[in-house]
């Protein structure tokens, strides 16, 4: 019979399997609503199945749940909100890698502040993780600019709403009732900004509607939800180890479904990210 951590490690890759296959579908509906526009509808999408299923018990909420939420809620925000700005400026690629350096910050946050131990093994996973991502990801295009500032918060909110997450499970919060105030905390924020900063809400075009779909019920509800419950078992570095496989699995699906070339470089990248979660995990 599978044990817990091996159950929490599989489904976490399926999480960045779904995460990765979702890369294309938004990237296209962006093109019908705002970012700021798409992740109101999104994390709505996942509030009001959270709510549904609480049913009476959405109003048993305890104080540490709500706290926890909203502070988880307020990073997990900040991280997309971080990234959606930063692509303004830079490019595609360079994005993505400094996003990806969250599983870098991860256990650099840990050890500075005294948080947990690390392992020699996981600083080890951590280096090959992030050299396989620079390989893969190819992140070039001159000098650093405000778009890499910006891409470089997202990273730290990333990173900083894991750990935040693990310590508030430690303190076996419900996961439904922490889930809903954070995808409530992240739709209102949202919401919000899109007010703001954005002169158009939606183009309610089926693509839209299909990415939203998918992504509010497998890439938010199921995923953040599926994290969460795993984050009771595994630490915050072995958490973000397995998120590294996010991008190689969306350079898979386009190259498979967007004739994008992988390149030999690709390869290498991707081959170093799974060597580099297998270690860290085992």
């Amino acid at each position: 019979m599978i044990n817990q951590k091996r159950l929490a490690q599989i489904l976490l890759i399926f999480i960045t399997i779904i995460w990765g296959a979702t890369f294309i579908m938004v990237k296209d509906a962006l093109n019908d609503a705002g970012p700021f526009a798409f992740g109101t509808i999104r994390f709505s999408l996942a509030c009001i199945l959270t709510i549904l299923i609480l049913n009476k018990n959405i109003l048993n909420l305890s104080k540490i749940e709500l706290h926890a939420g909203l502070i988880a809620g307020f990073f997990l925000f900040g991280g997309y909100a971080f990234q959606n700005f930063g692509l303004i400026h830079t490019s595609a690629s360079k994005s993505a890698f400094i996003t990806s350096v969250s599983v870098l910050l991860v256990p650099v946050i840990l050890y500075i502040f005294k948080i947990q131990k690390i392992k020699p093994k996981i600083w080890i996973a951590v280096l090959l993780a992030t050299l396989g991502l620079y390989i893969l990801l190819n992140p070039v295009g001159g000098d650093m600019n405000i778009g890499d500032i910006l891409t470089f918060g997202c990273a730290l909110c990333f990173a900083i709403h894991i750990i935040f997450q693990d310590y508030y499970i430690k303190k076996n919060v419900r996961v439904l009732h922490f889930f809903l105030i954070q995808t409530s905390t992240v739709s209102i924020l949202s919401c919000i900004n899109s007010i703001l900063f954005e002169p158009v809400f939606a183009i309610w075009s089926p693509r839209l509607i299909n990415a939203i779909l998918i992504t509010g019920i497998a890439g938010t509800f199921i995923a953040i939800l599926v994290m969460i419950w795993a984050q009771k078992i595994l630490n915050p570095s072995q958490t973000a180890i397995i998120f590294t496989l996010e991008p190689v699995f969306a350079a898979l699906f386009a190259f498979v479904f967007a004739g994008e070339i992988l390149g030999i470089g690709g390869y290498i990248g991707g081959a170093l990210i799974v060597l580099a979660v297998g270690y860290g995990e085992s």
